[in-house]
């Protein structure tokens, strides 16, 4: 299995909203977007922010 953000159990479903809710700042949403094609050096190096962006806002509007 490749590792990616998106198959990170701990931040794939928080990183899927994110990228798709208008409810969160740009600067959020453009990382959660970034984060998608990440390959495993770039997810190791982007991970923590992302877990501390989650941790900040932990709660991201669902698109429906």
């Amino acid at each position: 299995m490749n590792y990616s953000a998106s198959t990170d159990p701990e931040l794939a479903d928080w990183l899927r909203s994110a990228s798709e809710s208008a409810e969160v700042p740009s600067f959020i949403r453009a990382v959660a977007e970034a984060a998608f094609p990440a390959d495993l050096p770039k997810c190791v190096l982007l991970r923590p922010v992302l877990l501390e962006l989650k941790r900040q806002r932990p709660r991201v509007a669902r698109v429906s």
